[in-house]
């Protein structure tokens, strides 16, 4: 469901536990926390996830 953000935030925490290097699950749950107002774990998983995958420019976010 679009805009479930609990629910995908689950999801990905879930995806991540099964393969911690997924950038991928990392920069869509960041989206999602931030959706919730969870700023600080947002960003937290904004910088994991361009720390796992620093050549891929969609994994860089300007957070001004």
């Amino acid at each position: 469901m679009i805009g479930d953000h609990e629910h995908a935030v689950q999801d990905f925490t879930f995806v991540i536990g099964k393969n911690p290097k997924n950038a991928h699950a990392h920069f869509r749950r960041a989206f999602s926390l931030k959706a919730l107002r969870k700023y600080n774990e947002s960003v937290e998983d904004f910088e994991k996830a361009k720390l796992l995958d620093p050549l891929n420019p969609k994994m860089i976010v300007n957070y001004k």
